[in-house]
């Protein structure tokens, strides 16, 4: 069928859009019907077939609808959450208009103020000239003198008035103008928001995980509760949740609970690391069946539905399989996280060449136990090795990294797990070698841990005794320095022995110098709190340095006199442990300029961590952080607090006797209910005691 048109302008186009689409009758006809319905339409759909014009067609045939427009106003008790108004449409651009005039016209009286002193400022020195010249006793000169300090003082005075007038306009303006959302000027009909380019997860949200697996109603779970780790029964947890929520949804024998932020937080994985993580949502229904039980080669168990799915490890790749399919002998995707650090570890801290050594080394292990007939010569040939090695290592003339992970397992500390009773002393030793005057050495030929404080090298030293169970003075010794500065003396802690610190090293301490290491806290230290404590508690002790006299503002403060891009992260880190703590801290960057020699000077960024020494900030540090290598410390941060504490409690029974409440003394003494009650009870006693 010819069509009978000479130009385009022949075709009729219809006025409605949705009558403009073609090739897609079937959706047309799906959109006016969701029209008048006034229905939801979800469009899907290949780029390029219609889905914004049919989006268009929509929004034309719906009904007219009284339009508003949506503005923003500044809340003044919370910048972070605005004010949220709606006006007839159209309005919103003058009540915008009208606000900013508002906020301007708070000004429009100084401009006739203003030039009414420019005037005065131009008539003052010719008054004042005229003036003091023709008084009796006057003259040119004076009248000269009293012209200049008009003069100059009218133009003082101007400039400030200027400038506080336009400072006035600028904040006026800034806090003052809503801002205009939504604006529905000039129109009639619903807009239409085009969503094009969204990804379907970005729509519809990516399914990550079937939310109806189930769990055994006895699983335990790991959630962190004020800072710390406890494990509880998920059915205990589950059914708290469920009783005290009010947004509880049901439905077809489920239920459903939404959560706020922190209401559950659980340790899980992020990002490849175990940190705590919060649960968005729960859910359950009932099961009436058998259950499976998963046991594993480490006598774990995991006991869950029939369809319940399952991470395996088939041919290099994850698989998930449903519990009702698994096999004796597939091999579960787990991360074991309660094994720290294991043989591989310890290897991984040598060089290339050893690592290989090692990895034949354990090739010609698994040779023999597969041919134990076979002779050293064939099992050689059998790992492409050279003649006699096998030999040589049967002679137990085994590779160094070997002996060391032999060394370490006698003593029960290989693999290393989570529930390893020494753990809490590893932490704190680990965390006074984290400071600047402990480590390893660069040559990797000693571990060491220096100070002034005797008491703190020999504590230290009998930690590192009980953990590797070691003779006395087992490749370790503390020296002696007498030639101090000051005429002070210091102590140096040294131990060579090779597979402690192979040990340490695979542990996540770096080697010294810190100024080439970037440092940042081991993961396995975030695990559980108690080893937070133990690891930043001897850290501190290592590292703060206390002030004398808290009345004089001498601050408690941690300085580290290395560039900041090593520190940056890892201060980072111990301020975000203080603030779980409830501890007020702030990090600064300061330059430090050194003279080298006559003609050079060298310059660092060094960052520093301080704590607030309010008297509420110090009690708490003092209660929740346990120093450790540094019992003077402590001593001398009581002794200031107990100045201070003396100081308040005085000025505290003065202002009761004056008739203050104890609300307005604890403002004005800036007190707690807490703190007051350490103040007048139990505080200055234990001072006391810390100090004897």
């Amino acid at each position: 069928m010819a069509l009978k048109y000479k130009t385009t302008r022949d075709i009729k186009i219809p006025k409605n859009i949705i009558d403009q689409v073609i090739g897609q009758d079937d959706a047309v006809a799906v959109i006016k019907k969701a029209a008048k319905q006034r229905r939801h339409v979800l469009l899907i759909g290949e780029p390029g077939t219609g889905k914004s014009m049919l989006g268009l067609g929509l929004a034309e045939l719906l009904p007219k609808e009284k339009l508003v427009d949506v503005l923003s106003f500044f809340n003044p008790n919370d910048e972070n959450q605005p004010l949220i108004r709606t006006v007839e449409a159209g309005k919103g651009r003058n009540l915008v208009a009208k606000s900013k005039l508002h906020a301007t016209g708070v000004f429009r009286g100084y401009n006739f103020l203003l030039f009414i002193l420019v005037i005065i400022a131009m008539i003052a020195p010719w008054w004042g000239f005229n003036h003091y010249s023709n008084i009796p006793g006057g003259n040119l000169q004076i009248g000269a003198i009293m012209f200049v300090a008009l003069f100059m003082g009218g133009m003082i005075f101007l400039a400030a008035f200027i400038l506080f007038l336009n400072l006035g306009r600028k904040a006026g303006i800034k806090t003052n103008a809503p801002k205009l959302i939504v604006d529905n000027f000039d129109k009639k009909k619903v807009p239409f928001y085009d969503a094009t380019g969204a990804h379907a997860g970005a729509l519809l949200g990516d399914v990550l995980h079937d939310p109806f697996q189930c769990f055994f109603r006895s699983q335990m779970i790991t959630k962190l509760t004020g800072g710390k780790l406890m494990n509880v029964e998920i059915n205990k947890e589950i059914n708290d949740l469920f009783n005290n929520s009010k947004n509880l949804e049901k439905k077809d024998g489920y239920e459903a609970v939404f959560l706020n932020k922190n209401d559950l937080v659980v340790l899980g994985e992020s990002q490849g690391s175990v940190s705590p993580v919060d649960v968005l949502s729960a859910n359950r229904h009932d099961y009436e069946g058998e259950m499976i039980k998963l046991m594993t080669s480490e006598n774990k168990e995991l006991i869950v539905t029939p369809k319940h799915k399952i991470a395996l490890w088939k041919n290099g790749k994850i698989v998930y399989t449903e519990a009702r399919d698994i096999k004796n002998g597939d091999t579960v995707v787990s991360k074991a996280e309660d094994i720290i650090i294991d043989e591989d570890d310890i290897i991984n801290t040598f060089n290339r060449k050893q690592q290989k050594q090692c990895k034949l080394y354990y090739q010609n292990l698994d040779s023999q136990q597969k041919n134990k007939t076979s002779k050293h010569k064939r099992i050689e040939v059998s790992i492409d090795q050279k003649i006699r090695k096998a030999r040589w290592w049967h002679t137990r003339n085994t590779p160094d990294p070997v002996q060391m992970i032999n060394w370490l397992k006698k003593r029960k500390l290989l693999p290393l797990k989570i529930d390893n009773i020494k753990l809490h002393l590893i932490a704190r030793v680990l965390g006074a070698m984290f400071s600047n005057n402990g480590g390893v050495t660069e040559n990797l030929n000693e571990i060491f841990l220096s100070g002034s404080d005797k008491g703190a090298i020999v504590n230290f030293k009998k930690d590192i005794e009980t953990i590797f169970n070691l003779n006395k003075d087992e490749k370790s010794q503390i020296i002696e320095d007498k030639n101090h500065k000051n005429h002070e003396h210091s102590w140096y802690y040294q131990n060579t022995n090779k597979s402690m610190i192979r040990f340490f090293l695979a542990l996540g301490l770096p080697i010294s110098n810190k100024k080439n290491t970037v440092l940042n806290v081991p993961q396995w230290i975030k695990s559980k709190g108690e080893l937070e404590d133990e690891f930043y508690g001897s850290f501190l002790g290592r590292e703060l340095s206390s002030s004398h006299n808290i009345d004089k503002n001498e601050s408690v403060e941690l300085k580290v006199e290395i560039p900041s891009e090593n520190r940056k992260m890892f201060l980072y880190q111990l301020a975000n442990y203080l603030q779980r703590k409830g501890i007020e801290s702030n990090t600064t960057y300061i330059k430090n300029i050194k003279r080298v020699s006559e003609k050079r000077l060298s310059e660092d960024l060094v960052c520093r961590l301080r704590i607030s020494t309010k008297f509420d900030n110090v009690i708490k540090f003092l209660m929740k952080i346990t120093l450790s290598y540094c019992d003077y410390k402590t001593e001398r941060l009581f002794l200031a607090l107990r100045k201070q504490a003396k100081d308040k409690k005085k000025k505290y029974y003065s202002l009761i006797n004056q008739g203050y409440g104890a609300e307005n003394v604890m403002r004005l003494l800036k007190l707690t209910p807490n703190s007051l009650y350490l103040l007048l009870n139990y505080l200055e006693e234990k001072s006391e005691g810390a100090t004897t």
